[in-house]
Formats: C-alpha cells, structure tokens, sequence
C-alpha cells in the first residue's frame, strides 16, 4: 500500500483538477448504457435539477433545520408529508430524513429496540426474525447494537419464509423485518402476512423499501398485482425508503417513516449539554444540506406524473430484458420480480462463466450467490442497448455451453 504524505505545498485547482480526472479515468460511468449496477438515472434534465439544487445548499447543515437554516427544516417537513401520503400513512403518521438507506434501517433498529426497552423491559437478550435476503444494514444494526440476529436459512420461491419466521419467534423476539424488495431478486416479501404475525405477537414490524419506496407506489397505478407493501397494511410500524435512488435526488438522502409519529421518541437520541440541547433522529449529527434540498427540488420538478412515466418506462425495458433472456434456452429468471431489479441463472450451465464472457465484452453487472445469478439493475439509460445486451448474452451462452468459457473464480462483492 502507498503511503501518501500531507502535502507540503499547494497545487492550483488546475493541478489539482487534472490529477482527479487522471485518477478516475478508469472510472465506470455512473449511469452508462452498459452499466447494471446500482446507479439511478432518468434523464440529464432531473440529473441537473438534483444538482442545482444541491448546489444551492452546499454549505448548509441539515443539523440546524429548525435555527440556522429554516428553509431546510421546510422541506424535510414537506418531504417527509409526501412520502407518507405516497405510502398510505394513517393520520397522524411521522418520521425523519437519514443519509442512506443503511441510516434508515439502523435506526428502525435503534428504534425497536428502544420502545421494548421500556414495553417489555424482561426482554434483556432482545432479538430480531429477518428473512434470508434480508439488506446486511440490518445485521449491520444488530451487529452495532448488541441484538441477536436470527435468520432463516431459506427463502420459498425468493420470498420470505413466514412459517419458519413463526417458528423462529421466542420471548425474546422485539422485530420482523421483510423487504419491498430485497436487493438480491426483486420479489415482495409477503409483507401483510409477516405483519400480521408481528401484529398478533406485539412486535415492531418494519420494512425495508429502500429500493422500491419510489418504484412500487407507481408500479402499483399502472399493475394492480403488485401486492401492499406499505402503511395500508395494520401492523407496519415503519418503512425506509431512499430518495436518492428512483427518487432521483442526489446522494445522500433516505427516510425512515412511522405509522404514529410518537414513536420518533424511541428513535431520537437527546442530551442537555454545555452548548444546550443536542438532539437528533440519526446517527449522524452535521448532514448534507445540499440532499436534503436535492430530494426537494426534484420531487416538484417530477410530481406523480413524472414518476408515474418514468416508473413505467423502467418496468418496460426490464420487461424487454426477462422476454429476452427467458428466450435464451437454459437460462431463467429467478421468481416473479415486480420491482427494477431482478436476478438470473441456469440449473444446467455455470452462470458465473457467463457473467465473467459478458463482463469481457464490457459489460458491467452484478452477481448473486444464492442461488448462482446474473444480477441487472435496470434504468432508463438502458433503453437503446437491450437488444446488444441480449445478442452478447445468447452468444457468451452458447461458448458457456461449449466449455470455451470457464468462470475465473471471482468472489461476489457488493461493497468494500
């Protein structure tokens, strides 16, 4: 490892320019055409919006909403409104702006276990039931907060396993938590069904929407089958959902929502201080204002109409990818996915051999593990290449097949 030295003197901003775009030559473009990671692109216009707009508040601290920086404190407000209208809220209903998603489920974690604390008080070894694909935000909460994971060593058809959720269950379970979707295949939990068990037992039932918390309400205006996910559902008690992913805002900027704003009390930590109060519903203290105003600007600039069309652009091209591969013998698509995303792999051929072809002709996507998969997270930049992609595909399957392909034995990373 190089050991990089302070430097000593300063470099014009010409130099210093230069030497990052030296750096990141070698750089994936964030939303190119053959990129299928997790980017989130609708258009350069909404990309400048997010920007202008982060722009504006690039200096601002989102910590000082209510003093400092009152507009701020508006919109975070007016945002928080909209998403819970958006996903059903009862009257009533309240929550918060995080960083990230990852902030947004440590804190539903914090917050679980914060309210048994003083509800169930005998629990003193509290646990939480997830779902085998559940995000690693929520073992990385329990890992924080000294909570025993408990987590099912399967999934039926992709989605959790709510009999053995129910097995799972002892005195000192405080949680569930399902996924709308999980990262992995792009399948629903069947959320009403482990609210209803987390109902009847007391328990904090929250969801993971990070992904489809601005995919699935407008899925769900244009397909009717896409089940509920959201505060429709009784025994929901707190949903995350990203603004920076299909919200468009730039990065960082999340939810965590409550069915009953009271319960943001569990969640808020707050200390009376040398300086005064000190109190926040994150972890972190000092945040970006520049998110915050970002998530905003876009949210107007799109309103219903804008994300309605492009939610039902995005679930047409990944359409066009599934018809693809699912004509391509050999190969499936692993469950029914409803929201972008959606994993494939073979039970006849090494799929990872596959994925190791595609990724020499320059394509960039994911991999999952179980089972053995070909991970595509679609936007709209993938319009113009589906049917590249899908040539390139049908080709690295047939050298697959004839063995003139073999994996590279690469491990699946998602982040480092």
């Amino acid at each position: 490892m190089t050991n990089h030295k302070f430097p000593v003197r300063g470099r014009s901003w010409e130099e210093v320019k230069a030497a990052m775009e030296e750096a990141r030559k070698d750089d994936h473009p964030w939303h190119g055409a053959n990129h299928f990671k997790a980017t989130y692109f609708a258009g350069d216009d909404i990309v400048d919006v997010a920007n202008q707009a982060y722009q504006m508040y690039i200096a601002y601290n989102a910590l000082y909403g209510t003093t400092s920086f009152p507009s701020l404190g508006r919109y975070e407000a007016e945002i928080v409104d909209m998403l819970l209208e958006m996903l059903n809220a009862p009257e009533g209903a309240g929550g918060n702006l995080s960083t990230g998603g990852t902030e947004s489920n440590v804190m539903a974690v914090k917050t679980a276990r914060d309210r048994a604390r003083e509800h169930r008080p005998q629990v003193t070894a509290p646990e939480i039931v997830v779902p085998h694909t559940i995000h690693a935000s929520i073992e990385k909460a329990a890992h924080m907060f000294g909570i025993k994971l408990v987590k099912l060593t399967h999934s039926l058809n992709f989605r959790a396993d709510v009999g053995a959720m129910a097995r799972a269950l002892n005195d000192n379970t405080i949680m569930l938590v399902a996924s709308a979707p999980p990262s992995a295949y792009g399948v629903i939990d069947p959320v009403a069904e482990i609210a209803a068990l987390a109902e009847s037992h007391g328990l904090w039932m929250h969801v993971d929407a990070c992904i489809g918390g601005f995919i699935l309400p407008f899925a769900r205006k244009l397909d009717f089958s896409i089940p509920d996910f959201d505060f429709s559902i009784p025994g929901v008690m707190s949903i995350s959902a990203d603004i920076h992913k299909f919200g468009y805002a730039a990065k960082g900027v999340s939810a965590l929502l409550f069915r009953d704003s009271k319960l943001d009390a569990y969640r808020r930590f707050s200390y009376e201080g040398l300086t005064g109060l000190y109190s926040t519903p994150n972890i972190t203290g000092s945040r970006s204002g520049g998110a915050v105003a970002s998530a905003w600007a876009v949210m107007h600039y799109l309103g219903e109409e804008g994300y309605l069309k492009s939610v039902k652009s995005i679930l047409g091209i990944k359409q066009r990818f599934m018809d693809g591969i699912r004509s391509i013998e050999g190969l499936e698509i692993w469950g029914e996915p409803q929201a972008y995303h959606f994993g494939f792999g073979s039970k006849s051929f090494d799929i990872f051999a596959v994925g190791d072809g595609m990724a020499d002709r320059g394509w960039g996507i994911g991999r999952g593990m179980e089972p053995p998969s070909i991970l595509l997270m679609i936007n709209l930049s993938h319009e113009p290449i589906v049917d590249d992609f899908i040539r390139d595909l049908a080709e690295v399957v047939e050298a697959a097949k004839a063995g003139e392909i073999q994996a590279r034995g690469e491990k699946a990373i998602y982040a480092v």
